[in-house]
């Protein structure tokens, strides 16, 4: 187990992971999903926008890990990125679609999203460092 995580981790493929998921976000934010099935629970969308930015951040920081071993500033960095990036969204929503709204609780709950993938990450941080350095 600890093979294949060291070779995800060192994979030049989750970078390119991280990138599709970024568009894939985009996509997912600008397009009319009204037609896409529904879970039939409450709160609905901010559940999909939690999970969207959670894993968003998770990918990043670790697509990205070899330059976060060095600082934590620069994950921070990716998180407030990610989190710039969610308003942009938001706003593109409002701007370009007659069927998106602009939506401050999505922008918190993305923003809750990506600061919980942070925290998991800051916490899980040593254990993946071992797993990457390990023979």
């Amino acid at each position: 187990m600890q093979k294949l995580i060291k070779l995800i981790l060192n994979s030049k493929l989750l970078l390119l992971f991280a990138i599709f998921c970024t568009f894939f976000i985009v996509y997912l934010s600008l397009s009319d999903i009204s037609e896409l099935p529904k879970l039939e629970v409450r709160y609905e969308d901010k559940l999909y926008h939690f999970v969207a930015y959670f894993l968003l951040t998770s990918v990043w920081l670790l697509a990205l890990i070899a330059y976060s071993s060095k600082s934590k500033e620069f994950n921070k960095y990716i998180s407030f990125a990610i989190v710039g990036f969610g308003i942009i969204i938001e706003v593109f929503q409002e701007i370009i679609t007659d069927y998106r709204l602009f939506d401050v609780l999505d922008i918190l709950v993305n923003i809750l999203g990506v600061s919980v993938a942070y925290f998991c990450f800051e916490y899980f941080k040593e254990s993946i460092f071992e797993n990457i350095n390990s023979n």
